[in-house]
């Protein structure tokens, strides 16, 4: 088969990002946005950051939140899920009492979730400071926040399912942290280029390996493409590459997908009847102190005939030899952290891949081969579902 013929919009953009980098980087880092992200007094303010968004944003947030705390120098920073935030979180727990605290961060490409407008609208009632992390400068998710960070990423075509876009808005949420931790004297001078460089030098990695990441899943999507249930397995930072996968995984082929950490998947997972027409990717951080646990998992799911992938910055020598094992850039030390940054690159090219060669729809619709919508509509008839439309209501 000709690997040519079965590209697809998602594979592409995978396959853009180390010419991508440079230019979304310099503008997240320069001096006229960062400026604009919260002035001195602000960025001084902030005691504790929440990050919530919907969908890929929500992965996007759990892989950096860690990060933003480090850099950003606050007392307390986390993921929420959006309802949690929205409907189950009274401003009591939140910390509302201090100005401008705590920084609520919205996180949505198009801007136009209901529950990121719902989360800005809430957080604006308490008393918080909400920043808006988008494309689209308009859209309702940034009007309604203090502050809009527009991402303003390089488009390009048929840039969906979002792939680029999850990877802006990291790069966006790092970009935020540089700000606070440099008023707030956390980080030294000079410390935003000496970061901004070395997420482009760890990106840039991956132009040397991409087309051979893409030519092993290509072949590998030829043996999995009829596989209609998968299971996504990551610890720590690695479980938000997992949850992103999945997600990829459902928009391109409409597949049955779950996403768990390694110890949880051991205890349920593993019992899923049929196991070998399951197909089960594993993100594996050699540097991680999970690293041994994920072995044994990876151990577990070979042992009863699951189709394994695991994606690692580890040795092929520390799995099964039945199992497929594909190798991605490491980070320099110090910079762990980057991994989730990329190492979904793999997984995004099967899922592509799955789609085209089984002659699926990216969200029931979509045909990536004749580029045309031409899926019966059933999937998005209107008023059903309700991501844009939903009914916004306010608890604090």
């Amino acid at each position: 088969m000709e690997k040519k013929r079965y590209a697809n919009p998602l594979g592409s953009q995978v396959l853009s990002l180390p010419s991508m980098v440079d230019e979304q980087v310099d503008y997240c880092f320069s001096d006229e946005v960062q400026q604009s992200i919260m002035t001195m007094a602000e960025a001084f303010d902030v005691r504790k950051i929440y990050i919530t968004g919907c969908g890929d944003s929500i992965a996007a947030a759990g892989a950096m939140a860690p990060v933003v705390h480090r850099l950003a120098g606050v007392f307390q920073c986390e993921m929420v899920e959006p309802m949690e935030f929205t409907r189950f979180m009274p401003a009591s727990d939140i910390g509302i009492g201090e100005p401008n605290s705590p920084l609520v961060i919205g996180i949505s490409a198009g801007g136009s979730t209901s529950r990121v407008v719902e989360a800005m609208r809430k957080a604006n009632e308490m008393g918080a400071f909400t920043i808006a992390l988008t494309n689209n400068g308009e859209s309702p998710v940034a009007k309604e926040a203090k502050r809009s960070f527009v991402l303003n990423t390089p488009k390009m075509q048929d840039d969906f399912p979002g792939l680029r876009s999850y990877f802006a808005s990291m790069v966006g949420l790092i970009a935020i942290a540089c700000r606070l931790g440099r008023v707030r004297n956390v980080l030294p001078p000079g410390s935003d280029r000496v970061l901004a460089e070395s997420v482009k030098a760890y990106v840039h990695r991956y132009a040397g390996v991409l087309e051979e990441l893409d030519n092993r899943m290509f072949e590998l999507a030829g043996t999995w493409k009829d596989l209609e249930r998968f299971d996504f397995i990551g610890d720590g930072k690695e479980l938000y590459s997992a949850l992103f996968a999945m997600e990829k995984f459902i928009e391109c082929n409409g597949v049955m997908a779950n996403y768990d950490d390694a110890e949880n998947w051991c205890h349920v997972g593993y019992h899923i009847a049929d196991p070998e027409s399951i197909g089960t990717v594993f993100f594996a951080d050699a540097l991680s102190a999970d690293y041994g646990r994920l072995q044994e998992t990876v151990r577990a799911a070979a042992a009863i005939k699951r189709p394994v992938l695991v994606i690692t910055n580890g040795e092929k020598k520390d799995f099964p030899e039945e199992v497929q094992v594909v190798r991605i850039p490491g980070t320099e030390p110090g910079n762990e952290w980057m991994q989730p940054m990329m190492d979904y690159a793999p997984a995004a090219l099967l899922a592509g891949y799955c789609c085209t060669l089984a002659g699926r729809k990216f969200f029931n619709e979509y045909d990536p081969m004749a580029k045309e919508y031409n899926g019966s509509g059933a999937y998005f008839a209107e008023g059903v579902r309700t991501m844009k439309n939903s009914k916004i209501e306010i608890f604090v």
